[in-house]
């Protein structure tokens, strides 16, 4: 087991439990005690825990410990309204290059009047590209069509990815890209009904295809502060079952 042990591996075992509610706020990461645990040197969970404390999960005390930071239903609902408005704005500029997009097909369609019959199809097929929106509801086709909640799940996922994909700004996709790892991606993978979430997506794509930036705001919002609200939920359940163990 010790070979498995990474640094990432303990970042990613640490949020999990952090995520799950399983840990409690301010619970404190000794490097000894995590190392005698997990059965590994302090050198990969002192790695670890500095990750941990540049992502927010964990928080360094003047006196160099380390506790566990675990938000309050509030601050959960602060970080997905922030993640929310920040997808909303990203969007909208996917949209803005959806009707360029668009335009540009068009104008690529009427270039092959001239041609003939077989040229003019073989021109299309190489230069008509999908749009965002087109791409977008391609990948909630097979969201739909999976049978499994969990694949739904890694649907929702590829779903995201390629929409921040399409931003086609590196700086932006990274700072987004950033926000998706940890509560998002766990709530993406653990909550939520995803027929809900696939028919919010499914608004939210229908806003990029009319360039309409309320409905991309209005469905971004309500399918992040769902996700809060599971969270809570999730938490606040976790909580009464170690209240009533305790007892």
């Amino acid at each position: 087991m010790a070979s498995v042990q990474t640094k990432d591996y303990i970042v990613q075992l640490i949020k999990e439990e952090i995520l799950s509610g399983v840990m409690k706020p301010g619970e404190e990461l000794a490097q000894e005690a995590l190392a005698e645990r997990l059965g590994v040197s302090r050198m990969p969970i002192r790695e670890a825990l500095q990750n941990l404390v540049q992502e927010g999960f964990a928080v360094r005390l003047p006196n160099r410990h380390i506790q566990s930071v675990v938000l309050s239903a509030q601050q959960i609902h602060d970080v997905f309204h922030v993640i929310a408005a920040m997808a909303a704005e990203n969007t909208i500029l996917v949209a803005k290059k959806e009707q360029m997009l668009r335009r540009k097909n068009v104008e690529q369609t009427s270039q092959t009047e001239f041609e003939e019959d077989g040229q003019s199809k073989l021109f299309l097929e190489q230069e008509i590209e999908k749009t965002p929106s087109e791409q977008l509801f391609q990948i909630l086709s097979g969201m739909e069509n999976a049978l499994r909640p969990e694949k739904k799940a890694e649907w929702e996922m590829v779903y995201q990815e390629r929409l921040i994909s399409l931003f086609e700004n590196p700086y932006l996709s990274q700072l987004q890209g950033k926000t998706m790892d940890g509560y998002v991606a766990y709530a993406i993978e653990k909550m939520g009904d995803k027929q809900q979430k696939l028919e919010q997506l499914r608004r939210i794509t229908e806003g990029i295809a009319e360039n309409n930036e309320q409905k991309i705001r209005m469905g971004l919002r309500e399918y992040y502060l769902s996700y809060a609200d599971a969270f809570v939920e999730r938490w606040e359940k976790k909580a009464e079952e170690t209240e009533k163990t305790e007892k």
